[in-house]
């Protein structure tokens, strides 16, 4: 793939067009063509992904009075605002770059160097997402359009996780009240790590990252969207938002926090357990029938410990092998 990028700055969108801008020139790029990088902001919205179902993700009543758009790209449920600034990465397949993770990988440096400029050290984690002192900080998704395989992230400058909490589906309230606590924990933002004052705009953001791209030998050339882009863009439509099927979770049970962090929670007629599982360690849990000794000591337990099955024998005695079944059917470790 030649180092080369066509630079658009698509300015502020709506929700759809958002998602219908490189949809769009996704499947108008030719073979040949360089790397296409857009760059906008958008209306506040939630973007489910292109294998989430609205009626198993979200609760209906609650997103009355926000936006919810179905994309076409891979990942879970999102929450957009116009703080975000949205990246876009159009390129063409070829064997040194076949996959989003290769993708990713040759844009990465770029992306953490502008961070490294304001102070902020980041790692590209799990092959998919960017931490910042251990929280989550940008994350990615993907997917082939037309001819073009989309790679799509954004900086989080600041944001507000209040509306995403309120809208996700859950089981109980203490549930969305973990969340909250689960989600402050896990992910961060520019304004958390630097302060209001040290915050850059937008565009300073994009002409730090326009230096960066230079600085590692990419060939910028800037372009404005024709009648021709214009008009296909304006002809996409973006997938319906399903509220009617039963479709199953992404998450069985619950929702993904970052790469490698899950809660969950699931009601059987003898009690309730809550699970935040982190790394490959129990971060957290809850029940309405274990004692709370039981719930404290088995923070900081390994998948798989063997201690876990001293732990639940010692506090719950004969019931410990149906509780210990439903805590590992229970517990998300990864995506797979």
């Amino acid at each position: 793939m030649r180092r080369e990028l066509r630079w658009l700055d698509l300015g502020h969108l709506g929700a759809g067009e958002l998602h219908q801008s490189y949809q769009a020139l996704a499947e108008l790029r030719r073979a040949d063509d360089p790397i296409f990088f857009l760059l906008a902001t958008a209306d506040a919205h939630l973007s489910l992904g292109a294998a989430q179902t609205a009626s198993a993700e979200l609760d209906e009543a609650a997103c009355a009075s926000v936006a919810v758009v179905q994309r076409p790209l891979g990942g879970g449920l999102v929450w957009v605002e116009p703080a975000h600034l949205n990246y876009f990465f159009l390129a063409t397949p070829d064997a040194r770059c076949r996959r989003p993770e290769d993708l990713l990988g040759r844009m990465a440096p770029t992306i953490q160097a502008v961070h490294a400029q304001y102070g902020l050290p980041i790692e590209l984690a799990a092959g998919q997402e960017f931490r910042c002192r251990g929280r989550r900080i940008g994350s990615t998704g993907a997917a082939t359009i037309g001819k073009s395989l989309v790679l799509a992230g954004s900086f989080l400058l600041q944001t507000d996780w209040r509306p995403l909490v309120a809208s996700v589906a859950t089981p109980s309230p203490e549930f969305r009240n973990t969340l909250a606590r689960a989600l402050s924990a896990s992910l961060t933002s520019w304004k958390a790590e630097l302060g209001s004052t040290m915050l850059p705009s937008h565009g300073d953001l994009k002409n730090a990252w326009k230096a960066q791209l230079l600085a590692q030998d990419w060939q910028i050339s800037e372009a404005t969207l024709g009648s021709t882009n214009r008009s296909a863009w304006q002809k996409v439509e973006c997938e319906p938002v399903d509220w009617w099927s039963q479709g199953r979770r992404r998450v069985r049970n619950g929702i993904k926090l970052r790469a490698e962090a899950f809660l969950t929670e699931e009601h059987w007629p003898d009690g309730w357990l809550r699970v935040w599982t982190e790394d490959g360690y129990y971060r957290e849990i809850g029940s309405d029938t274990w004692p709370e000794e039981l719930c404290w000591a088995l923070q900081g337990v390994a998948a798989g410990s063997t201690l876990l099955p001293r732990l639940l024998d010692g506090y719950l005695g004969s019931s410990a092998r149906l509780w210990q079944k439903r805590l590992e059917e229970l517990s998300v470790w990864s995506d797979s």
